[in-house]
């Protein structure tokens, strides 16, 4: 009954805003999209440097001669390229306009250890034909709702793929497309000072309910985003805990639903208050759980503003980074991940930023500033900085184009606690199996009743 009383609430919400409000753009401008723009919204031109290609339309099948075999890692498709450049605390100052923040923090407390090679810049980005054409629709559909805390008009993909404003270039990151029924096996760590570390490796089931192909409205959502199963398997002390999470869409209407279960509590339990600061369990208190995935809101916390389009060095194609032949420990390194089998490279991106509202408060981000490229809307990278006005964390994602789908995402991504000399990645998959992008799941396996029969048995 409470649940039928909110969708109803929602509906009326969604009606009342939408009245007031126009499309986002007109059929005109949206026919950019087959045109100067690229079907996501980026700019289809190469720089006027020439260090950033024309979008050609990215890798949309596996390219032949790599030895990609389906279900297993992807092969990179790269591996010939050479750096072009590396920049390191000697020279970062040559190259301080395509520098974000959050890395020429890095630069400065690791003056001896970090680096960045940065290789040619390949636009493989990608997505399936259905992908474009919802992103098409919801260019002269989408509506921002509930003072910017929700979506009306449109499903699937970004809905603002010519935005005008900073609250819907951030909505394109929380709506972006990455599948619909997933599940991964994936490591998550938080090594200590000295780089020593215990992986935490566990299975996640998702389904992004904003991607359902049988949903052909928002409101057909009853304003569930996504759903989120992790089950952990190591190491042996938490095997078998369970957290699952109902990720609600407009988190001002309604808080997101979460449980968790315990092997030896034998009980499943209603979690509250996991929303911007609460710490993200397994990070040692370095990543709240707003910044997981880099960011997941809600963004009612902050008043955003678009700084503008530039070029900076970001994570880029980062197939080596997710390679088979690494382990873990040939990743993890005292202060900062081993820079040496992470690939970047020189992208147009769009800069936005969060400054946190009056009366309001958050352990670690009073402001952000977050760095999204324009091929995929996924933040690359992001500066985050405290009460003090100090930097407190700095992030970045590591993206690629799984292939064969096409499809690209950020496969995981890093927290620093710059200060501290302390960080949490999150999605390793290295020693993992590959993702598996056609689950055979449905929502009733992301219940808590579900949950409960799972962790008894």
């Amino acid at each position: 009954m409470i649940r039928q009383v909110m969708a109803i609430g929602l509906s009326l919400v969604l009606l009342a805003t939408s009245l007031h409000a126009n499309a986002a753009v007109s059929e005109a401008e949206a026919k950019r999209l087959d045109g100067d723009l690229t079907p996501t919204g980026a700019e289809r031109a190469g720089n006027a440097a020439g260090t950033i290609p024309a979008w050609d339309g990215g890798l949309t099948a596996p390219p032949p001669g790599i030895g990609y075999e389906p279900g297993k890692h992807h092969p990179d498709p790269f591996a010939a390229d050479k750096p072009l450049y590396t920049i390191n605390a000697a020279n970062m100052a040559q190259y301080d306009t395509q520098l974000t923040q959050g890395h020429k923090a890095l630069f400065t407390a690791y003056p001896d250890t970090y680096s960045m090679n940065v290789y040619p810049t390949r636009r493989s980005c990608a997505y399936p034909p259905q992908i474009y054409q919802a992103i098409a629709r919801n260019a002269v559909s989408a509506q921002m709702v509930n003072d910017g805390n929700g979506i009306t008009g449109a499903t699937m993909a970004p809905p603002f793929p010519i935005p005008s404003s900073a609250r819907e270039i951030l909505w394109n990151q929380e709506l972006n497309y990455r599948g619909f029924k997933v599940q991964r096996m994936s490591a998550n760590i938080a090594p200590s000072r000295s780089g020593d570390f215990t992986p935490e490796i566990g299975l996640e089931s998702q389904i992004f309910n904003w991607s359902d192909p049988a949903i052909t409205s928002t409101e057909g959502m009853k304003n569930m985003l996504y759903y989120f199963l992790r089950e952990s398997h190591s190491p042996a002390a938490i095997a078998g805990n369970l957290f699952l999470g109902q990720m609600t869409l407009d988190q001002v209407l309604e808080d997101r639903h979460t449980w968790s279960y315990k092997p030896g509590e034998r009980k499943v339990k209603r979690v509250s208050g996991l929303k911007f600061d609460a710490p993200s369990n397994g990070s040692n208190g370095i990543r709240t759980v707003d910044s997981i995935q880099i960011f997941s809101g809600g963004g009612d916390l902050y008043d955003w503003e678009e700084i503008g389009k530039s070029e900076k060095i970001i994570p880029y194609n980062t197939y080596r980074f997710a390679s088979p032949d690494l382990e873990y420990k040939d990743i993890i390194r005292p202060g900062h991940l081993n820079t040496d089998v992470i690939r970047y490279e020189l992208h147009r991106i769009w800069e936005i930023e969060g400054k946190i509202k009056p009366g309001k408060s958050h352990s670690i981000a009073h402001r952000r500033r977050f760095y999204q490229d324009e091929d995929t809307w996924i933040i690359a990278s992001t500066a985050l900085y405290g009460a003090d006005d100090k930097l407190s964390r700095a992030q970045e994602a590591f993206i690629s184009n799984y292939y064969e789908q096409p499809l690209c995402i950020s496969g995981s991504d890093v927290i620093y606690d710059v200060p501290g000399g302390v960080y949490h990645i999150m999605g390793l998959r290295n020693q993992e199996p590959e993702v598996n992008f056609n689950a055979d799941i449905d929502r009733d396996f992301f219940t808590a009743e579900s949950m409960r029969r799972r962790g008894i048995r």
